[in-house]
């Protein structure tokens, strides 16, 4: 039987992408980071890897020649960033596919079929500096990660990321290492609602309602948070953005709560959009415990996109409920 294997740093994305090729028949490794995938490599043939180009220590190019050099007739498939095409570095690459991020269920099969038929060809030798030549100057750091909607939202710095466990309401359970964040300490008083072990029990079919949601509007990425932090998320964000523009959506969500308290009302729902020129952040409550958002790089008719999410939000409430 034919042996892939998925490295993203996404656990959201790589356990539904897994899921899927088992689905199709294929026995699957999944894998979350360079290191982990060389082991696997080492461990028993692959016949295709599929490598997301949002890894670090090692980056995806590099873990693809590492590969390589495990085994000369592994297969390679790239999924490229976010509206964003192969850079020539990576054309260079002999690779057998190119994965988009989103991609569209029905079409996988072909995808990836047909990057297992692909031929392959030795990699391109990465280009040398001749000895005449004065070496090129050393390449700026880069510049640290910044929140995509920058400050206006009131989202805080990467810098200040810290990553947790989302625990249950009564316990703390084993983490996956990308998807949950612990919820602030005044959220846990014995909430009622959404539960983080329904949600766990069903987490797949979560995903697979928050990925439909995405495709149905054009958007970027649909996250979920539970209590105080992030649950989970689908699309082509980074996590430390993911992480970020999920504080600015609780930070909204207090705010609201506040104002109603002020005006002597109770909050019941939460819904808010927030439109800048080139993007789009509409959030709204799944139950007292979990909002959703959905994230648009670009315009999306408000109308449509509210319609959508409500009805992915009354599912997942459905499913997820104590």
């Amino acid at each position: 039987m034919m042996r892939i294997m998925v490295v993203d740093p996404n656990m959201a994305f790589a356990t539904l992408l897994s899921e899927e090729l088992k689905r199709e028949g294929y026995d699957v490794d999944m894998c979350t980071s360079g290191a982990d995938a060389l082991v696997a490599a080492r461990r028993h043939p692959i016949h295709l890897a599929v490598l997301d180009m949002a890894l670090a220590g090692p980056d995806a190019l590099t873990l693809a020649r590492r590969l390589r050099d495990v085994d000369a007739n592994m297969r390679l498939m790239l999924i490229p960033l976010m509206g964003e095409s192969l850079s020539p570095e990576a054309a260079a690459l002999s690779v057998q596919g190119v994965l988009p991020k989103p991609f569209f269920l029905p079409e996988l099969p072909g995808l990836i079929q047909a990057a297992l038929a692909a031929p392959l060809s030795p990699l391109t030798a990465a280009p040398t500096v001749p000895a005449a030549a004065t070496p090129a100057a050393p390449a700026p750091a880069p510049e640290p990660e910044v929140d995509i909607f920058g400050p206006e939202i009131g989202v805080t710095p990467a810098s200040e990321v810290e990553l947790h466990v989302a625990p249950p309401p009564q316990e703390v359970p084993p983490a996956p290492p990308q998807t949950i964040v612990a919820p602030a300490k005044e959220t846990q008083e014995e909430p009622t609602g959404l539960s983080y072990d329904a949600f766990m029990a069903c987490r797949l079919e979560v995903e697979r309602l928050m990925n439909t949601l995405m495709q149905d509007v054009g958007a970027d990425a649909v996250l979920l948070t539970y209590g105080g932090g992030l649950l989970t998320w689908v699309g082509g964000l980074a996590q430390v953005e993911a992480e970020s523009i999920s504080r600015a959506i609780i930070h909204g969500w207090r705010t609201s709560a506040e104002v109603a308290r002020i005006l002597g009302r109770e909050q019941v729902r939460f819904e808010q959009s927030i439109t800048g020129d080139n993007y789009m952040l509409y959030a709204l409550s799944v139950d007292v415990n979990a909002i959703m958002g959905v994230v648009v790089r670009g315009a999306a008719p408000l109308g449509l996109l509210r319609h959508h999410a409500r009805m992915t939000a009354e599912r997942v409430a459905q499913i997820c409920k104590v």
